[in-house]
């Protein structure tokens, strides 16, 4: 824990965008409170209808509502608008309500984006093996990991991962449009389109026995046409400029 900033850099913030997850939220969040201070910390969400608004009003954070669910994608998107223009946020650090991201690995991704402050996105990467992971999320993650990596022309070690920081000036400058899981691999092709770099930070990986919201099959061949709509949309761009 050597590397944790002390104090907490006012600029970085941490973005938990949750849906129905309340009983995971209430055990992240004491945790990531020894480290970050509730002013830093937003909770965004997706029409839970659950004690999520509870949580946060007890711990004292940040909290944004939908009414109705809009998906992760537009929880971060509306979180991201918050933090960056109201908050003055120069990093946004993204993890995930259901507790299958570590406090303990936050040092080691604002210790790179400190070390490497061009970065664009720094990515959790997890160890997608047998062990740690359940098949399904290998064979997803493993699979659009490769066709971003096409896509780009750079390695992307795990595209699927939701525990990231991300800079302002990225944030800045990119609109995202798709409101569901997509958005997390949307976001990557715009960086790299801007020639902003992505970085990866290895982190734990931690599986429970809850019931996930993605639909892998389904999930999967609707990422598949985000990503080449916004492949198509970028090459059109780069040929009529």
């Amino acid at each position: 824990m050597s590397n944790i900033p002390a104090p907490w850099p006012s600029d970085v913030f941490v973005l938990v965008p949750s849906y129905k997850s309340a009983a995971s939220l209430k055990s992240l969040l004491p945790r990531l409170l020894k480290m970050a201070p509730a002013l830093n910390v937003c909770i965004v969400d997706d029409a839970s209808f659950d004690e999520t608004g509870t949580i946060a009003k007890i711990n004292e954070t940040h909290y944004i509502r939908h009414a109705v669910n809009l998906g992760k994608g537009a929880a971060l998107s509306n979180g991201f608008n918050f933090l960056v223009h109201q908050k003055q946020a120069r990093w946004v650090l993204t993890m995930d309500a259901d507790g299958q991201h570590s406090v303990d690995d936050i040092p080691a991704l604002l210790a790179y984006v400190a070390k490497h402050p061009e970065t664009g996105i720094c990515i959790g990467k997890r160890d997608l093996s047998f062990k740690n992971m359940p098949l399904p999320r290998i064979f997803s993650n493993v699979i659009t990991s490769k066709i971003l990596s096409l896509l780009t022309r750079i390695k992307i070690a795990d595209s699927q991962s939701g525990f990231r920081v991300y800079s302002a000036e990225l944030l800045k400058q990119v609109r995202c449009v798709y409101p569901r899981f997509e958005m997390e691999s949307e976001i990557i092709l715009k960086a790299c389109d801007l020639h902003f770099s992505i970085g990866f930070v290895k982190v734990q990986t931690l599986y429970f026995n809850r019931t996930s919201h993605i639909s892998h099959l389904k999930d999967t061949l609707r990422w598949l046409k985000a990503v080449v709509d916004v492949s198509r949309e970028i090459r059109k761009k780069t040929v009529l400029s």
